[in-house]
């Protein structure tokens, strides 16, 4: 299931038929090709032949069914936060960045429609003015509601609401035929069910209805370190499965990192040589990061809260605004730039795991993992989730009353880019070996039906029968998974 094969002259040929026809959307111009030739993994390059700078639905919709009828690539791209290329393309590049509108904040019904370029930051400024939240939000708000609908969208209150994709209600699609539907669970549901966290594979959302909640001004952080990650998976359970009138009610977002205190040097070979002779070793540590939302005179008891839980320490309790908190990382993202760390590769490993073998892997994987392999900036995430709290059919995970989702996010430089690539693919295949299931935005390296099929398991029929009947040409991100 391929797109047609076309060597370069053909295919700028053909795309500049498509500028005819749609001249303010087509450019061939190199500068405004070079920023989409990799993603924020930077580490895959395919600098594609033209950009499509789409205004709406119609136009996207004509130019999708120009490149359907003579078998070019294309790319659906929003803020290009995937780390192995799933949104670049040697053909055409579709740049949403202009379908940028807020449409509606229903009040009553609790829901916001957005185009698709539309950014979690830009939303949740305007809800939370009307002091309502999405109920699930993404660590870094500078990436879109479409696009993380296309994935499956994980945060801090994924324990209790699911993935981002969950939340969607109704959403617009123009298909790889060129078709705009519009789908929701009652209308066209199995489009809905399949254009959610299949990456642009079955069509381009271009409008999504996502549910909103109403939510406190203001919001009470617990930083809880732990030195054991056994114990921090205990409390992360009481907090998960509290009853509605208990202790643990009020806590709306459960996340947390696996945290390095350096020790020294441990020798693994012959000699003294870094890297060889003698690594970086650490005490792990495993902070958890607790909420509870506030109006001001009605703050939380903190002593009875907390008191269920066995923390090693706590660290920091603290008060900020709604807004605040939900771009509590944005001072972090503005280090890294001034560090450079941001324009390094990222090569970003993410998974989901059993509950019941989720600790014996991550101790495995920390064990072997110096302190400093991840550069500065760099960090190991842990986020505790139900299983419970997720319909999508596309969004796989292991089964169980819970997982534990683990991510190493570093930064590499090139010169010790293809080793961290071998040690991310091992720590890779060992999840897979212990029941887990790969977050697909990262460093994937799936490439054959037959990993694409084990990783999709019983939904991997109904995966390539959508293909078949909503991108019949294959035309929309080819590559990156590899169909039957």
């Amino acid at each position: 299931m391929k797109s047609e094969s076309m060597n370069d002259t053909q295919l700028r040929a053909a795309l500049e038929e498509l500028q005819a026809q749609l001249p303010d959307c087509i450019t061939f111009e190199l500068a405004d090709r070079q920023p989409f030739e990799s993603d924020f993994g930077r580490w895959k390059h395919r600098l594609p032949a033209a950009v499509a700078r789409c205004r709406n639905a119609q136009e996207l919709a004509r130019t999708i069914r120009f490149c359907s009828e003579r078998g070019i690539p294309v790319a659906p791209r929003s803020q290009g936060h995937t780390q192995s290329g799933q949104s670049t393309t040697r053909g055409l590049l579709l740049d949403s960045s202009a379908m940028n509108r807020i449409l509606e904040i229903n009040e009553e019904e609790l829901w916001a429609d957005v185009e698709c370029g539309v950014i979690w930051r830009e939303l949740v400024i305007a809800a939370t003015d009307r002091g309502l939240l999405p109920p699930v939000l993404t660590n870094n708000l500078g990436v879109t509601v479409a696009g993380t609908t296309s994935m499956a969208g994980l945060g801090v209150a994924s324990f209790r609401f699911g993935t981002q994709a969950d939340n969607a209600i109704e959403l617009e699609v123009v298909t790889g035929a060129g078709d705009i539907v519009v789908c929701s669970r009652d209308r066209e549901p199995e489009l809905f069910d399949m254009v959610r966290c299949s990456l642009g594979q079955i069509g381009m959302i271009t409008r999504v209805r996502t549910r909103l909640r109403r939510c406190a001004p203001m919001v009470r952080m617990y930083t809880l370190v732990y030195d054991e990650l056994g114990q921090f998976m205990d409390d992360a359970l009481k907090v998960m499965h509290a009853p509605p009138d208990g202790a643990f009610a009020g806590f709306s977002s459960l996340g947390g990192i696996c945290s390095p205190a350096p020790l020294g040097f441990r020798k693994v070979g012959e000699g003294l040589e870094l890297g060889k002779g003698m690594i970086g070793f650490a005490q792990w540590l495993f902070p958890m990061f607790l909420t509870i939302e506030f109006t001001p005179g009605e703050e939380p008891d903190d002593e009875k809260v907390l008191a269920p839980l066995s923390p090693w320490r706590r660290s920091l309790i603290q008060d900020v605004t709604q807004l605040e908190f939900c771009r509590r990382m944005e001072p972090m993202f503005e280090a890294w730039k001034l560090s450079g760390y941001w324009e390094k590769p990222h090569p970003w490993m993410e998974t989901t795991l059993p509950w019941d073998s989720a600790k014996e892997y991550i101790e495995t994987i920390l064990a072997n993992l110096p302190p400093g392999a991840l550069g500065a900036g760099g960090h190991v995430l842990l986020w505790p989730a139900k299983t419970s709290t997720s319909s999508v059919p596309l969004f796989m995970h292991p089964g169980g009353e819970q997982v534990l989702g683990w991510g190493v996010l570093g930064a590499v430089p090139e010169s010790k880019l293809d080793e961290m690539l071998t040690q991310l693919d091992m720590a890779s295949e060992l999840s897979i070996a212990y029941g887990g299931k790969r977050y697909l935005s990262g460093f994937i390296t799936f490439d054959t039906p037959e990993r694409w099929a084990a990783h999709y398991g019983d939904q991997w029929p109904r995966l390539c029968a959508a293909k078949r009947r909503w991108d019949p040409s294959g035309i929309l991100a080819p590559g990156f998974i590899q169909y039957e």
